[in-house]
């Protein structure tokens, strides 16, 4: 069984694990630029993240729940909207079981303190040390969640019954 983690937004990735807590696979998520009343806008590449659910597919995804952030402008919080909202329609469709979970809940688990994106990044490479180079860079926060959240929804079913 494959267990997909997604932290969504534009700076977010995709990750497999499998039932035995081998990441298998990160994959930045699927962005493109945009232009927008002038402006450039980064949007989800739904067919990029269709195609990678299809060439690598899982069986459950758990997703982290965002909102929007105190401070954004109105501009930004609709694009983070739209690439989460474009993400989950696309994994729904792709994924036979889906689940939100909620930062504090995952990150509890998974003996995160805070949002400290930097523990994040060290917590995944001591546990995925062959992955370490994916998660070296300051701006690989999103990779490191997402391989972390696939592993707070392996823990999950392994508490349900569904690994033995």
């Amino acid at each position: 069984m494959i267990v997909l983690g997604i932290d969504p937004g534009q700076s977010g990735a995709i990750a497999w694990v499998d039932s035995a807590g081998v990441l298998l696979r990160v994959e930045d998520m699927p962005v493109f630029q945009v232009m927008r009343n002038g402006k450039p806008r980064r949007e989800l590449n739904v067919h990029g993240l269709a195609s990678l659910l299809s060439d690598f597919a899982a069986d459950v995804c758990f997703m982290e729940q965002v909102n929007g952030m105190e401070g954004d402008s109105p501009s930004s919080a609709f694009t983070f909207g739209r690439i989460a909202g474009g993400a989950e329609a696309v994994l729904k469709l792709s994924v036979p079981r889906f689940e939100f979970v909620s930062p504090a809940t995952w990150k509890r688990a998974m003996g995160l303190i805070g949002a400290a994106k930097d523990q994040s990044r060290a917590k995944a490479t001591h546990r995925w040390a062959d992955f370490a180079k994916t998660f070296s860079r300051k701006s690989d926060d999103g990779r490191a969640e997402s391989a972390l959240l696939a592993e707070y929804g392996r823990q999950v079913l392994h508490k349900e019954g569904i690994f033995g």
